[in-house]
């Protein structure tokens, strides 16, 4: 998101034209899209985080290197802070809007059921129901947990500073040719997964099998802060190399990274259709490894759909809406026969 930030940035400033209002609107309409899909459909959204935090990426377009990386290193330990806030301060205010899921869910006459002491939306009912009146009123709820989860482990904080480290790594890699600084990449991959793969493991432990007390807790957070943003810098990094000397093992991808807008809403789709009630139900009757398999089956489908639309057409179909909101202006969609022909290897 920050590289690609910087890269429209990089445009507008070589055409002599304002980033702000460009950004702000291109942010606004993927925000309305956001709360769409979070309000009406999924809690698990995470284009209204992006949204709101693209707004607030903005002033830090032209800020120096080191006080980019200087911040970003601070944002993604906040966690910490936002912890001890929390727990040991007492200062539990992602719980006030996570009351207001449960008072919705209350309001409606949704079950609700108690676990470790504390009442929560009783997901087996949801996930069950076969009512579409029901589900979207019962994410109208859900959408005040996602809120809570964010601001619960400071989620906040890590994904701007990732932004920001985003920023810094388009500048790098437009102006300074970072992809091609081996040695300074290969030293980002060894300390990253060094780092994080530790870090990340341990927090896994926690979360399945640990007890429930302060100190899992807080190693849970700990482990968050140190480990989740070195280790995917870690194998972004390695996919770069890799990339460098063996492109074709990614470039079959591409058609699906083009359309990732379309691609990400068409996995809600498929979700509500295949688990909840309202489509097949089968939520909670496979194993992990056949939720596995369903995944990677779902996008291999959703790359070779990509590849066959994108013959056609210029765009995906959302990608196609967001740009014609952003710009103002009618864009043609389809590809001319003429274009086709003349670069097949584009289309």
């Amino acid at each position: 998101f920050g590289i690609g930030c910087f890269v429209q940035f990089n445009k507008l400033n070589q055409q002599n034209e304002p980033f702000a209002p460009f950004f702000a609107k291109r942010m606004f309409w993927l925000l309305v899209f956001g709360l769409i899909h979070l309000v009406g459909f999924w809690l698990g959204d995470i284009l209204t985080l992006y949204a709101l935090l693209g707004f607030a990426i903005i002033p830090f377009i032209k800020v120096s290197d080191k006080k980019l990386l200087t911040l970003a290193a601070i944002l993604i330990l906040l966690p910490i802070v936002n912890w001890l806030i929390i727990n040991y301060f007492g200062m539990d205010y992602p719980k006030v809007i996570m009351d207001k899921s449960i008072a919705v869910w209350k309001n409606f006459g949704y079950p609700q059921v108690e676990w470790q002491g504390e009442l929560w939306n009783d997901v087996v009912f949801e996930l069950t129901n076969k009512n579409w009146s029901d589900f979207f009123k019962m994410n109208l709820g859900n959408s005040w947990i996602r809120f809570s989860m964010i601001l619960q482990e400071g989620r906040i904080f890590k994904v701007f500073g990732i932004f920001l480290i985003g920023l810094w790594a388009g500048r790098h890699i437009l102006n300074q040719n970072l992809l091609q600084n081996t040695k300074l990449l290969k030293k980002i991959a060894v300390i990253g997964l060094l780092l994080g793969l530790p870090m990340s493991f341990l927090r896994t432990y926690l979360e399945f099998f640990g007890e429930r007390n302060q100190i899992n807790s807080f190693l849970h957070t700990l482990s968050y802060a140190f480990g989740t943003v070195p280790m995917a810098m870690g194998y972004t990094v390695l996919i770069a190399l890799l990339f460098r000397k063996k492109p074709n093992v990614f470039l079959w991808l591409a058609p699906a990274g083009k359309m990732a807008f379309t691609n990400y809403i068409l996995h809600t789709i498929f979700g509500i259709s295949l688990f909840y009630g309202v489509g097949f139900g089968y939520a909670g009757k496979f194993g992990f490894t056949v939720i596995t398999l369903i995944a990677v089956g779902y996008f291999l489908l959703q790359v070779v759909f990509s590849s066959i639309w994108l013959n056609y057409f210029k765009y995906g179909p959302l990608e196609w809406i967001w740009r014609q909101l952003t710009y103002g202006t009618w864009l043609k969609i389809k590809k001319s026969k003429s274009y086709i022909e003349l670069n097949p290897e584009k289309s």
